[in-house]
């Protein structure tokens, strides 16, 4: 998720691909396998992307020990720059298939929202009406724009 951030889904499924096809060890991250921050940045990825990317690899034993462990994502990966509330809840849905988050100030939501109710609506507020499937909204909303699937 953090490469699809601030990138239209296009840009991030093509440079998950990238990074898939050049480093196919990432796919099951472990901190024996850390991608050179350098290296990353040849597919496309900015410094900071990068950096963060090679953090979550070096630490990704420690980061699953905590889950398994009780703590929950947004604990486990507290701490790792780059990663916020937006980044945790698009894993949550696309990785984790959680049935129930909503990722507060993603664009592309809001743009299906707008074309969708025909305007603006206070996210949060209709995000309500959408319990306990509000990924499950998400989704569907994020499909009326016609973007590459994402996850």
């Amino acid at each position: 998720m953090v490469m699809a951030q601030q990138v239209s889904t296009h840009v991030a499924c093509q440079l998950a691909e990238r990074a898939k096809s050049t480093h196919p060890f990432l796919l099951t991250p472990s901190s024996a396998s850390v991608p050179d921050p350098i290296a990353l940045r040849t597919i496309g990825l900015s410094q900071r992307r990068a950096e963060c990317c090679a953090e979550i690899v070096r630490r990704s034993d420690e980061i699953l020990a905590k889950v398994a462990h009780g703590q929950s994502w947004e604990q486990a990966l507290t701490g790792i720059k780059g990663i916020g509330p937006w980044t945790i809840a698009v894993f949550r849905i696309m990785v984790l298939r959680e049935p129930d988050v909503l990722p507060l100030g993603d664009i592309g939501l809001e743009r299906a929202i707008r074309n969708v109710y025909r305007r603006p609506r206070n996210v949060e507020r209709l995000g309500e009406t959408w319990r306990p499937f509000r990924s499950v909204a998400c989704w569907y909303l994020w499909r009326t724009l016609g973007n590459e699937q994402l996850g």
